[in-house]
């Protein structure tokens, strides 16, 4: 179990996060959905250790609030970062060997073989979010955080992402914020959060995804 208790983030007097607590539980997908500014992608890297923060980080029944971020790594806590961030002045396949085996990203996107030895810089958006997705995925996370993952990609390579999310789901706890493919994520989530202004505001169980209807336009 990953849990997030009491997270609260200030910037610069502004309050970002306000006693914020998550759980997911490794076999279950959560799908966290809000306006921009709610403060979704604040919770993942405060998750990652990427930020300060007030509050605890539990991995497993470990306080690992003290961890640094390659430390939360090592224990099994991957990101897939929003805006298909990659070390642009290297490869295609020294990305994702940051990883795991280039051969495994691969077998989940067979486009990136004839990308293999191009600059990430020359890439389409769509091209580098098949290199983000895959090298979160062959990094074996037991804690998988997904950032906006469907930006930039084609509806095709989305339903195989989808397919791939739930795929992984016996073996790895999948959170995503998304403002794309909701429905389609809902379906197969175990819970959904909706985050507004800092706090989450309501939590949905995977079958009641007609309440969020009126949600989702936000």
């Amino acid at each position: 179990m990953l849990k997030a208790e009491g997270i609260s983030v200030v910037r610069d007097g502004i309050t970002i996060l306000n006693d914020v607590n998550f759980t997911i539980d490794k076999g279950e997908i959560a799908l966290i959905i809000g306006p921009n500014g709610s403060g979704k992608s604040t919770l993942f890297k405060a998750i990652m250790g990427l930020i300060e923060y007030r509050g605890r980080i539990v991995l497993d029944d470990e306080d690992i609030t003290r961890k640094k971020p390659h430390e939360r790594f090592r224990k099994g806590i991957v990101m897939a970062p929003e805006r298909m961030r990659c070390a642009l002045d290297l490869t295609v396949e020294e990305n994702i060997e940051i990883s795991g085996k280039f051969e495994d990203a691969v077998k989940i996107f067979p486009e990136l073989k004839k990308l293999k030895n191009r600059k990430v810089e020359k890439l389409s958006g769509g091209e580098r979010q098949m290199v983000v997705f895959s090298r979160a995925l062959i990094s074996n996370p037991k804690y998988l955080l997904l950032d906006e993952p469907f930006q930039g990609v084609s509806d095709e390579i989305c339903n195989r992402m989808v397919e791939e999310i739930n795929k992984r789901r016996k073996s790895t706890g999948i959170t995503i914020i998304s403002h794309d493919k909701i429905e389609e994520i809902a379906e197969i989530s175990n819970k959904i959060y909706l985050m507004v202004a800092g706090k989450i505001r309501k939590e949905f169980s995977g079958d009641e995804v007609k309440k969020l209807e009126k949600y989702i336009v936000i």
